[in-house]
This record gives C-alpha cells, structure tokens and sequence, in this order.
C-alpha cells in the first residue's frame, strides 16, 4: 500500500482552523485515509481538467485541493467551499515554499 506525505500551504491550513470542528474532524481524516491508504475507493477523488498531477476530495460542501508530487508527496493548496472552486482553481494553485506536515 502506498504511504504519502500530506503537506499543508499555509493557506490552506489557515483555512482550514477557521472552519467549524466537526468540517475539520471530516476533513483530517479525509487527508489520513488519503495518507495511509492513497487513492482509496473511500474518498470521493477526481481529477481537475487541464492540470497535471492536480486532483480534488469532495468533503461536504467543501473541496479540498492538491498536487500530487514525486517521490509520493501531496501538497494541499486550498480548501474552498463547492461553488468557489469550480472555475478558478488556477487563482488558488501559486506554488510557495512553506509547508506544514499532517501528523
């Protein structure tokens, strides 16, 4: 099975603390399955038309968007609600250099 490392822009980890307990409870265990199980049938995964490597969780109303990079990492840009996402994904997808690892 494959074993990822889940990464968080500060943006999407910022996000993601204003959001109620309950969505962030979904969501972790949501980005854990994800991380232990990879691909899994058990999350709602598709792939963003145009991207390379970019992929979305659908969570509820919220997605949860990432980059899957070598060597088995994902980095999570940005968790927006469902209706924010559909056309603009190119506005959140700004490569930066800081992250924060899921534990």
């Amino acid at each position: 099975m494959p074993h990822y490392q889940v990464l968080f822009e500060k943006r999407a980890l910022k996000k993601l603390k204003k959001l109620s307990f309950k969505i962030q409870e979904k969501i972790l265990e949501a980005l854990r399955i994800l991380r232990d199980e990879g691909f899994s049938p058990k999350l709602n995964i598709k792939k963003l038309k145009g991207y390379t490597n970019h992929y979305r969780i659908k969570i509820g109303k919220y997605r949860i968007l990432f980059e899957l990079e070598p060597k088995n990492i994902i980095r999570i840009y940005a968790i927006l609600p469902r209706k924010k996402h559909t056309n603009n994904t190119h506005k959140y997808f700004k490569p930066t250099k800081k992250f924060i690892k899921l534990k």
